[in-house]
This record gives C-alpha cells, structure tokens and sequence, in this order.
C-alpha cells in the first residue's frame, strides 16, 4: 500500500466506461487493428465476459442502471430526457459505499440528468442550468463526494440557435469542471481552445458524417482531462476507494484530436467494415430498413444520418475516426493501470470496464445507436480483474451491465441492499439476460431476452407487431428472421414465456417523460 495510506485492507474499485463503444472494436474481441492493447492487457490478466447485455440501448437509462443495480422500468429512467430523481441517491452503488467508509469520486460524463431539458430543472448538468452551479462545487452528487464533469461532453450542434459551437464546453459557468479548465488561463486562450474543438478550425464544416480531425491540443482534450483528474484523485485518496472513470467517447461526433485522428486511414478500415446485406430486411420488422436511411435535414438529422445513404468513402472516413477515439480511451485506460500498478495498488483494486451500449457502425447496414437490438448496440464488453476474478478466464453466460452494482458491493463486503435487481457477477450461471426499451412510449416499445443461443425482440406496445427471433448459434449475424418461420414457433413460445416471467409489467418508479435532446 502507497505511503500515508489507510491501513484498511479492503478492496480499492475502479470502474472505468467508455460511451458509445462496440465489443468488436476490442482485440480481445477479435478486432485485428490494435486499438486496444492496455484493454487486452486487463482481459488476459482477469475475467473477460463475452456475453453481457446493457440493459437499455440509450446512455441515460444504462447509466442510471449501472449506478443503482436496477431496470429502467424500475429506477424509472426509460430513456434518454428523463432525469434520475434525487431520492435514487440513497441507491446509488457511491451512496452505498460511502456509507461503508469508501471515499468515492466520479470523473467525465454522469449523464444522470439530461443536458437540454424541455425546461430548466435545476440540475447541475443541464447545459442551462450550468451556469447556477457554484464554481467550487464538486459534489455531492449521486452519493459520490467528488465529481469533475462536463454538463455536455459531445460537441454535437443540435440546432443553429447554438451557434459554431454548442455551450456543453463553455464557457463558463457554462461548462462545469471541463469549462473551466478550458478557460483556466483566461477568457482568450479559453475561447481559442472552444475554437480548436470545432470542425472550421480543421478546415472542415459540420455535415452528416460528424467527422474531423479535432484541433486541440492533446493535453487540452477531455479524454486526457478526465484522466490525469482520475489519477490526482486516487493518489490523494486516504481510504478505499470506489472510483468512476467515466470516458465520453467514442460517441459521436467522431472527432479524436493527434496523434489519434490520423492513427487509422480510411483505407484501413475496409479489413472491419460490416458487409452489406441487401435483403436481410425481408421478413424483419419495417423500422430496420428505414433506419438505415436515417434522419437528414431536421432536428433529428444529428441522431442517425443513415449508414446506408453515406458513401463508401465517407463510411470508411467514419469508422477511421472512430477506432482512433477508441485508441485514445485505450492510452488513457492503460496509464491508469500502470498508476496503480506503480503505486502498488493493482493487487487490491477491483477494476471493472464497461460501455454503456455500443454503436452500429455499419452493422446492418446502421449508424450510432437506436431501437434495434443487434449485437454491435447491446453486446458490450465487460471485463474484471481483482480480487474474486480469475486471471485469463473467459465467461460465456449472459450476464448484464446491471451486475456491476451488486459485484462492486459483494468484492467489498458490502450487503447487497433488496432493491438491486442485479446478481454479482461471482454468482454464475446464468440461463439469460434482459433488455429494455422504452425509446418512444407508449408506441414503441420493445423487451430482449437473450440466451447463449437465442435472441428474442418482441414489442409490449403492440400485441401484433412483428418480432424477432435469431438462432446465435447458426446466424451469429442476425441476419434471418425466425419469428414467423413455422419451424421455430415453439422456440419462440418458450422464449416470449420465459421474457414474460422475467420483464416488469408496470413502471416501479413513475417519472415526468420530458422530451429532450438530452
């Protein structure tokens, strides 16, 4: 143990997430290009569970249930543009172990309250209500006694009434903790840096791909800030610690900064990018081909500018940004744990990485994220190591983001409160896991059940609306709809039979369903 250290021998946690970040971008993975050789470093050195599901496909709900242990149905976060209520602090996995005498941080993207709410709530990482936000505040929030944030990390333009930049990044008070670091040295340098963060400096224009080499200097870029913050925090630290290193890419816009955005070249990518299966929609339910077309040219435009309608050259200049942001998420990962390691802190830390979904990228023939439940968006990777956790093991068992909290409180010696709907991860096997989505009530609305062999979409909206039914084992790519094939039906029974047992029926927690940008 460090120098000056607690003499308490519980286990330290870190979990580290990225956003928006498809399994098969990791080597472990399969992927050939080498983006991720610190994130293959941990998967050899612990356990690598190759079938865990996010619980919902949108960044809210996932993270509301990685904080709590519990459905979007249940903590009542269902979908992007509903806000966490307070009272869930008492359980937040942070709240919990605070109690417990951890000293517990978070750093980057939260996200447990929207960014561009209907109307201002009062909540520190709404854009407009950044500016209330006290600027020595760092907590608490959400049971965590110290938070470094950034009210919106994506440099989306959602609307011209924004300007040549959204106010997510300053400046301040807009901005919260990454605003202001942004503008440490002076409203000049702080503007210039916002400019450099922009697609005009790269000599570029903001369009449907939202891709360019990003001007700002490496040190300057979130991905750095929420490290080097991280790793200042833990070497302060006096007790055990639960700590949350929160990256905010590879979401879009796919704008890493040098050395990343010129890492991979467009021609690189043509080895990993999906094939295009033309009539794979037959017999698919009709919203899949018209996501593939996307959104262009209204307010939506920014959340799926069709996959199918880019280019070939824009595609591949796409996914080129993309696994550079995720190279760049890797370095960051890997000076983390080589911190710990000189510190002497590797062996009693539990460390845990995670995304909260994952993105198309060109996976049936789709683009960032949406209702389709296909691998490339739900699968996500998971990996532990520490203590519990078998070095160089692989698990096979469907298991779920949800399982973070109650892994976090079991490896600690924590009692596992009854409201956490999710398993420890040392508690195996596992027969399935459950996905919700509740992207557009009370019309679309959809339940996953996924097994080692099977994945089941039905709509809870709609009793007559076409499902989905894919045999993993012979279509890993889901490309065959088996829900209407009269050789599967009493497959499909005994699943839909097994997703009614196990789904919530109602809404545990009922919250206001503003719609937002968020």
């Amino acid at each position: 143990m460090a120098s000056g250290r607690s003499t308490d021998t519980r286990p330290n946690v870190l979990l580290v997430t990225a956003d928006q970040q498809k399994a098969s971008t990791l080597g472990c993975f399969g992927d050939p290009l080498g983006a991720t050789p610190n994130l293959d470093r941990l998967a050899g050195e612990g356990t690598l569970f190759r079938r865990c599901r996010t619980q919902n496909p949108f960044c809210q709900p996932s993270r509301a249930t990685i904080l709590t242990g519990q459905y979007p149905s249940t903590h009542g976060v269902i979908r992007n543009g509903v806000d966490l209520p307070l009272e869930a602090e008492q359980e937040s996995v942070a709240h919990i172990l605070a109690g417990a005498g951890y000293r517990t941080a978070l750093f980057g993207k939260a996200h447990f309250a929207s960014y561009y709410p209907d109307f201002p709530t009062g909540r520190s990482e709404s854009v407009p209500d950044a500016s209330l936000v006290p600027p020595d505040w760092h907590g608490p929030y959400f049971g965590f006694e110290h938070v470094e944030l950034v009210s919106d990390v994506h440099n989306i333009r959602l609307a011209p009434a924004y300007g040549l930049w959204n106010w997510g990044f300053g400046p301040p008070p807009m901005g919260l903790h990454y605003g202001r670091y942004l503008f440490r040295d002076g409203r000049t340098r702080g503007l210039e840096r916002l400019r450099l963060l922009q697609p005009e400096a790269a000599g570029c224009v903001w369009d449907h791909t939202q891709t360019w080499p990003n001007q700002i200097d490496v040190a300057d870029h979130h991905t750095t800030w929420v490290t080097d913050r991280a790793l200042e925090w833990i070497d302060a630290a006096d007790a055990p610690f639960f700590c949350w290193v929160s990256f905010a890419d590879p979401h879009h816009p796919f704008d890493p900064p040098e050395p990343w955005s010129s890492r991979y070249r467009p021609e690189d990518m043509a080895e990993v990018r999906p094939v295009s299966h033309p009539d794979e929609f037959v017999g698919k339910p009709w919203l899949h081909e018209l996501w593939t077309q996307g959104f262009r040219g209204g307010p939506l435009a920014w959340t799926n500018p069709g996959w199918a309608r880019l280019e070939d050259a824009e595609q591949l200049r796409v996914m080129a940004a993309y696994w550079g942001m995720v190279a760049q998420i890797d370095h960051g990962v890997g000076r983390i744990l080589d911190h710990l390691a000189t510190r002497g802190l590797d062996a009693n830390t539990l460390v845990i990485f995670a995304t909260d979904h994952g993105d198309y990228m060109g996976d049936h023939q789709m683009m960032l994220k949406g209702p389709m439940h296909y691998e490339a968006l739900v699968r996500v990777p998971l990996v532990v190591r520490g203590p519990g956790f078998a070095g160089g093991r692989e698990v096979d068992d469907p298991v779920g983001t949800i399982d973070i909290c109650p892994t976090v409180l079991d490896v600690t010696g924590v009692d596992v409160p009854g409201w956490v709907e999710g398993r420890t991860l040392r508690d195996l096997p596992r027969e399935h896991v459950l996905t919700e989505d509740d992207i557009l009530p009370p019309y679309l609305r959809f339940r996953t059940l996924t097994t080692r062999e099977w994945r089941i979409t039905a709509s809870i909206s709609d009793d007559d609306a076409e499902g989905e039914l894919y045999d993993l084992a012979s279509d890993p790519g889901e490309l065959h709809n088996l829900w209407s094939d009269p050789g599967y039906q009493d497959t499909k029974t005994e699943l839909l039979a097994t997703l009614d047992d196990v789904m919530r029926h109602d809404y545990g927690r009922v919250l206001p369903q503003v719609c937002s940008a968020g």
